[in-house]
């Protein structure tokens, strides 16, 4: 049984049961990453790079994006920067380079608070420390390269090289296939309700959400799932192995 039973209106915050918790999923944008970044790049840069790209008015290349942004949302096409640039690249005479244009914006990808201090935690705990996301990897790469959140993880699994994204319940099903991790003793920290909706239905006990994956932006109501927002003090019980 889920410890954030769908139905309930959690309080903001609850106890981890650590000794009932072996392995730790960790999402990347807006879980251990400040979303700002994303937001910034999806929500201004590229819009606006993409209109002085491909030379089309800004209504018609905006209603482009929108119609993309609303038919993907939640799929894994909706995350790789391939479809993307088969996509759109057309429209800019092939010179659309989604990383090159990331890149410039690259100094607003950093840690969210506590970040560092809650995976050293969960590592000296001997928690496994895994990251699951839905980030191109492409953009995990970039991101690595700004932070050194790979040595903080003691494995990795894309949601494009397993073939699906966190809210289908393939990925959770082959996520098990490729890891070895009891769902009853698992904790999965995600700022995605669907893909903590469908990681509960698959079966992991703990979950938790994130309320402010945004640092620049609005509070989220993380209801039905309990909300994890301070690292340090979801671990200041937790004691080395």
């Amino acid at each position: 049984m889920s410890d954030s039973p769908r139905g309930d209106t959690p309080a903001p915050h609850h106890a981890l049961p650590w000794g009932e918790i072996d392995t730790v999923l960790l999402d990347m944008d807006g879980t251990l990453l400040d979303l700002d970044f994303d937001a910034r790049f999806w929500k201004e840069h590229f819009p606006q790079r993409y209109v002085e790209l491909s030379g089309l008015a800004e209504p018609e290349a905006m209603a482009r994006l929108n119609a993309r942004f609303e038919g993907l949302r939640g799929q894994l096409a909706w995350y790789c920067l391939d479809d993307w640039h088969r996509a759109l690249a057309p429209d800019c005479r092939n010179e659309l380079d989604l990383i090159a244009l990331k890149r410039e914006l690259a100094h607003h990808i950093r840690y969210r608070h506590g970040v560092p201090d809650f995976l050293e935690r969960l590592g000296a705990a001997g928690k496994q420390r895994v990251l699951v996301t839905n980030a191109h990897p492409a953009s995990v790469d970039l991101k690595f390269e700004r932070v050194d959140l790979s040595a903080r993880l003691d494995r990795l699994f894309n949601a494009h090289e397993i073939g699906a994204a966190k809210e289908s319940p393939r990925f959770w099903e082959r996520l098990a296939e490729q890891l070895h991790f009891d769902p009853d003793r698992t904790l999965l920290v995600d700022d995605n309700l669907v893909a903590l909706a469908a990681a509960e239905d698959f079966g992991i006990r703990h979950l938790r959400a994130i309320t402010l994956p945004n640092s620049r932006g609005e509070p989220m109501d993380t209801a039905p799932f309990l909300a994890l927002d301070d690292f340090l003090a979801a671990t200041s019980a937790l004691a080395p192995r």
